[in-house]
C-alpha cells in the first residue's frame, strides 16, 4: 500500500497529476480510520506536460487550430429527439476522425460560454485525432426543456437515467459516422453521462470516464451550496492564481450569439417518430430554462444515486469503466466511491471498472483546462 504523506494542495500542479489505481478498501480496527489499499499502479501526467497544455494552445502557432474550434463552436447541429425535445450539440477537432468522444459538462455548462471554448480548445490540442461532442443541456442555449415527468424523477429520486434515454437518441443519432464511441463527463455532468450510458444499445459505448461524479451520498442544499460554491469556488480561485494559462478575456474568447436555427437546418434522430406538427415546431431556447439548473439539478444531486445508475449502465459498456475522484474534493469522499465501486462490481458479465484517486487535488481541478484536457486525454489502460 503506497503512503499518502502530502495532501496539501497542488494548485499549481507543481507535481503534475498523479493518477492512484485503487484496488479495494480495508476495514480498520474499531476507532481508526479505513485504509486505502491499491494495486501499486500510478500514472503519472508531468508538471512540464501540464505546462505545456496550460501554454501551447495559445501561442500564435497554434492560432489556426484555436480559431477553427470556435468556429465549430459557432455552427452546431441543432437534433429534435424522443418527445419531440431539442438538443444543441456542436462537434469540435476532427471531423473525419474513427473515434466519437462525447463529453457533458458539469452544472450550467454551456458550450459557448468562454471558459467552455477554453475547455474545448485545451481537448482539441491534448488529442486532435478525435471527434468531440458537446452537448448543451436543457434549458441552455436553443436546448429545451426535458418533460415535467423527467424533472420529477430528478428531483424526488436524483436518477439521471430517464433523462440519459433523451441525451442517448442525440447521441446515437451522431455516432453513426464513427466506428468507436466513448462517453466521459465531470461532476453533474458525469451523472449525465452515466445516464447516457445506461440508455445507449449494449456495446455501443466502448468507455465510460467519470471525473468526480455527483450524487453518491445524501447531502442537504446547504451542504451542496457549502461544497461546491463556498469551499470549490475558493480553492479554483486559488488555482486560477497560480495557472500559467491565459484568463478567457486575455485569450480574446468572448460569449458566442445565440441564434435560433432556421427549420432546414433541424436534424430528426433515426429511429423517432414525428408527427406534422412537431415537424414544423421551431427550435428554440425557452423561456424558463433556469428551472433545470436552479431547482431541478439541485434537488437532484441532493440524492444518493449514482449507485443506481452505474447499475444500468456498466452492463452497456463494452471495454472499460473509469471513475476519477480527487482526493481532497469537497464534494466527494473516495471511500464512498471506492465502496460503491465494489458492489456494481459484483454485477456479472460488465467490463472492467477502476477507480483512480486524483492525488492533491479538489474537484476544482475539472475547471482547469490544462487538467481537464489531460485526464480526458490519459491513457488509464
Amino acid at each position: 500500500m503506497n503512503e499518502r504523506c502530502n495532501t496539501t494542495i497542488d494548485y499549481d500542479f507543481d507535481d503534475g497529476l498523479r493518477l492512484e489505481r485503487v484496488s479495494h478498501i480495508v476495514p480498520a480496527a474499531e476507532g481508526t480510520e479505513n485504509k486505502l489499499s491499491n494495486d501499486g499502479k500510478i500514472i503519472q501526467i508531468s508538471p512540464e506536460r501540464i505546462k505545456e497544455l496550460e501554454v501551447n494552445p495559445w501561442l500564435d502557432i497554434n492560432k489556426d487550430q484555436k480559431e477553427k474550434v470556435i468556429e465549430q463552436l459557432r455552427n452546431p447541429r441543432y437534433i429534435r429527439g424522443l418527445g419531440s425535445v431539442g438538443i444543441e450539440i456542436a462537434l469540435i477537432g476532427d471531423p473525419s476522425a474513427e473515434e466519437l468522444q462525447a463529453v457533458y459538462y458539469g452544472w450550467g455548462g454551456a458550450f459557448r460560454h468562454p471558459n467552455a471554448q477554453r475547455e474545448v480548445v485545451n481537448m482539441v490540442y491534448t488529442n486532435p485525432d478525435v471527434a468531440y461532442m458537446v452537448m448543451n443541456g436543457p434549458g441552455i442555449g436553443n436546448s429545451g426543456m426535458l418533460p415535467e415527468s423527467v424533472q420529477k424523477e430528478i428531483r424526488q429520486t436524483g436518477s439521471y437515467v430517464s433523462a440519459g434515454e433523451y441525451y442517448a437518441k442525440v447521441l446515437e443519432h451522431v455516432a453513426r459516422d464513427y466506428d468507436k464511441v466513448n462517453v466521459a463527463g465531470h461532476s453533474l455532468g458525469a451523472r449525465v453521462a452515466t445516464g447516457v450510458a445506461a440508455n445507449m444499445t449494449p456495446g455501443a459505448v466502448s468507455e465510460l470516464r467519470l471525473h468526480d461524479p455527483t450524487g453518491t451520498r445524501e447531502m442537504s442544499l446547504v451542504d451542496i451550496a457549502v461544497g461546491f460554491f463556498g469551499k470549490e469556488g475558493a480553492e479554483n480561485g486559488k488555482y486560477v492564481k497560480e495557472s500559467a494559462s491565459p484568463t478567457a478575456k486575455e485569450a480574446g474568447l468572448t460569449p458566442l450569439t445565440v441564434e435560433a436555427p432556421r427549420l432546414r437546418d433541424i436534424e430528426y434522430a433515426k429511429g423517432v417518430q414525428f408527427s406534422l406538427e412537431e415537424l414544423d415546431r421551431p427550435f428554440e431556447a425557452p423561456k424558463n430554462g433556469w428551472i433545470q439548473s436552479l431547482l431541478v439539478d439541485p434537488s437532484g444531486l441532493k440524492r444518493n444515486a449514482f449507485e443506481g445508475d452505474l447499475r444500468e449502465a456498466a452492463p452497456n459498456v463494452r471495454k472499460r469503466i473509469d471513475i476519477l475522484v480527487p482526493e481532497l474534493s469537497h464534494l466527494n469522499k473516495w471511500e464512498d466511491i471506492q465502496t460503491i465501486v465494489e458492489r456494481v462490481r459484483s454485477i456479472p458479465h460488465i467490463p472492467e471498472i477502476s477507480q483512480w484517486d486524483i492525488l492533491r487535488h479538489t474537484h476544482a481541478n475539472m475547471n482547469q483546462p490544462a487538467s481537464l484536457a489531460a485526464i480526458y486525454s490519459a491513457d488509464l489502460e
